[in-house]
């Protein structure tokens, strides 16, 4: 693909990327793919497929159907690209989440799963229950650190992910032991968070 191409793919899919909220969450493409750069040792894969499926997996719900003809298709048409790269584009986007095909869905699939695993995505959903007002001992019995490695469909992704999940119990843990100590010390009893 040339810079021209994905330049028109990036103003395409960038207005797509911003929230209800006015925020904008187009740089999550390029930690996914700094993350795919660290996942991909040794795979061989078509790297426009994979730079494609970066650029338009957020931007999924906001495309309409992906089927042939529809908007996205559209858009993939007026580019020029091949249409066998077109159609495994659009199968890839509908299967990403769930059941990956190939080399360069594992890696996109694998890359989404190792955001959502570690400390920094245990305490991301720590301060997203905050937000929501969730009592802290029920905040605390919620907070999950990750994917299990079996999600992985990677070697190399099962094994990152498994390591920063260990991290994200661990400090889970110590979390909940602190805050617990601290409860100690000032008499308030340990309540068992509401269901």
């Amino acid at each position: 693909m040339t810079p021209d191409v994905l330049q028109r793919v990036e103003q395409f899919v960038k207005p797509l990327y911003a929230g209800l909220d006015g925020v904008q969450t187009f740089d999550r493409v390029e930690r996914l793919r700094r993350r795919v750069a660290g996942l991909r040792e040794g795979l061989e894969v078509d790297g426009d497929l994979l730079e494609l499926l970066l650029l338009f997996h957020g931007a999924v719900d906001r495309l309409g159907s992906l089927a042939p003809g529809g908007r996205l298709d559209l858009f993939l048409r007026d580019l020029g690209l091949p249409d066998a790269l077109a159609r495994r584009l659009r199968a890839g986007l509908g299967r990403i989440g769930e059941d990956p095909k190939g080399p360069e869905e594992e890696l996109l699939h694998d890359a989404q799963l190792l955001e959502s695993a570690g400390v920094a995505a245990a305490a991301e959903r720590l301060m997203a229950l905050g937000k929501k007002r969730t009592p802290l001992a029920k905040a605390l019995a919620q907070l999950d650190p990750g994917p299990p490695a079996e999600r992985y469909r990677t070697a190399r992704g099962a094994e990152l992910g498994a390591a920063r999940r260990r991290e994200a119990e661990a400090w889970i843990t110590d979390l909940r032991s602190r805050i617990a100590t601290e409860d100690q010390l000032i008499g308030i009893r340990p309540s068992k968070p509401s269901s």
